[in-house]
């Protein structure tokens, strides 16, 4: 988001911004009438309010999240992914490419020993055998796949620090 004359983008908020944000973050689907009432505000400002924050970019989208258990994910990996020529092309084929592969989640080009790293979520080790088989090791300049296989999660959240 880029920066107004007044400084950074989380200058544009106040206390009122930061409390609705807080509660769309615990709660999504909550009512504009509710959340009106929490924050102490008329319906009508509130939305006028969210409606803004939705448009500046500080809500990105609504989403549920859903129990990977339940939903028959058991296995969280974290690939770690060595690019094996470091020039734009290879790294763009590789973004691209990542994209369209539903079981990674996340995908993040980073700094040190490995030049990505992908939380993957699949079935079980033979699903992830397979996704490294037929999608991850085909893609076009990989120099090596490096994973770690999640024993168990202590946190996970998607709710920022306001």
């Amino acid at each position: 988001m880029p920066k107004t004359k007044s400084g950074s983008p989380r200058e544009r908020l106040d206390d009122l911004d930061r409390a609705i944000l807080r509660l769309l973050q615990d709660d999504g689907r909550i009512s504009n009438a509710e959340l009106a009432r929490r924050v102490g505000l008329s319906p009508p400002s509130v939305l006028q309010r969210v409606r803004r924050l939705e448009t500046l970019g500080f809500v990105q989208r609504y989403c549920a999240h859903l129990d990977p258990g339940k939903m028959g994910f058991s296995l969280t990996v974290f690939a770690m992914v060595s690019i094996s020529l470091h020039h734009e092309e290879a790294i763009e084929t590789f973004r691209r490419a990542v994209t369209d592969i539903p079981e990674v989640l996340e995908c993040f080009h980073v700094s040190g020993d490995f030049d990505f790293l992908l939380r993957v979520l699949v079935r079980d080790m033979a699903d992830y055998e397979r996704l490294i088989r037929e999608r991850l090791s085909r893609i076009g300049g990989i120099g090596k796949i490096h994973s770690s296989f999640v024993l168990a999660t202590t946190k996970s959240t998607c709710v920022l620090p306001l």
